[in-house]
């Protein structure tokens, strides 16, 4: 509603009244004025969206060959959640996780981020860990969902194998089921410094590979019907989703 030209939020509430001796059957009707409320959590959404942008460039500065990388999951996480119809918080949870894959990463050498060729097995446990990272450095902040312990999940194994031992199947958040294809499908379809990019086919066909071991299939379905038939292919094609170029 407009009050003195300006845009006001009510609630309403209508509570059915019994007729009495007094009064005939009714509903009462309360108002409430929460602008300030809505205002509130709609600012402090936009800062915290803020937050995650700058912790995601920072990121980006320090590995080159994954810069928009985390960009990319959280896009391709929102599109796999928004296929499967999910509830817009865990859309939204999806998103923030894929976002904040990689923050981590900056307890990692960039040396060690740039670095071509093998990498000694110490070195590439480092850059697993940093997911888990992430969700230690996180754990402080006041998301609006999981997005936490969709991090901490996000390198769950649908056959119980992954991060953290035992954790497998329905058990694992939908969110960080979801962000664990999608940051799988990004990393095989993006250069490193120690490989060149799959191509789209190639890297679906090894997801499907990994159904019902690490990944779920109803959300590898999801990714696969939002490439072949909502224009997903097209956009990553023209560049929209497209892997960065080598630096």
């Amino acid at each position: 509603m407009t009050v003195d030209g300006a845009v006001r939020v009510v609630q309403t509430d209508h509570i059915p009244v019994s007729p009495s001796q007094e009064l005939p059957k009714g509903v009462l009707v309360v108002e409430n004025d929460i602008t300030e409320t809505v205002t509130e959590r709609e600012r402090r959404a936009r800062i915290l969206s803020q937050i995650v942008h700058t912790l995601v460039g920072v990121v980006d500065r320090r590995d080159p060959y994954a810069a928009n990388h985390s960009q990319r999951v959280a896009a391709l996480a929102r599109a796999i959640a928004g296929e499967m119809s999910l509830p817009e918080r865990d859309v939204d949870t999806a998103e923030t996780a894929g976002n904040l894959l990689n923050f981590g990463k900056i307890l990692v050498a960039p040396e060690l981020l740039a670095k071509s060729g093998d990498m000694r097995e110490e070195d590439r446990q480092l850059v697993r860990q940093s997911i888990q990272t992430s969700a230690e450095l996180l754990g402080g902040i006041e998301f609006d969902g999981p997005v936490v312990m969709t991090l901490r999940q996000a390198q769950a194994r649908w056959d119980g194998t992954g991060i953290p031992t035992g954790l497998a199947g329905d058990d694992i958040l939908i969110t960080a089921r979801i962000v664990s294809v999608a940051n799988a499908f990004v990393g095989m379809v993006s250069k490193r410094a120690y490989r060149e990019a799959l191509d789209i086919d190639r890297a679906v066909a090894a997801i499907l590979e990994q159904v019902g071991k690490a990944f779920d299939r109803r959300v590898v379905v999801a990714l696969i019907n939002y490439l072949d038939n909502r224009g997903g292919r097209a956009q990553w094609t023209a560049g929209e989703l497209a892997p960065a170029k080598s630096a």
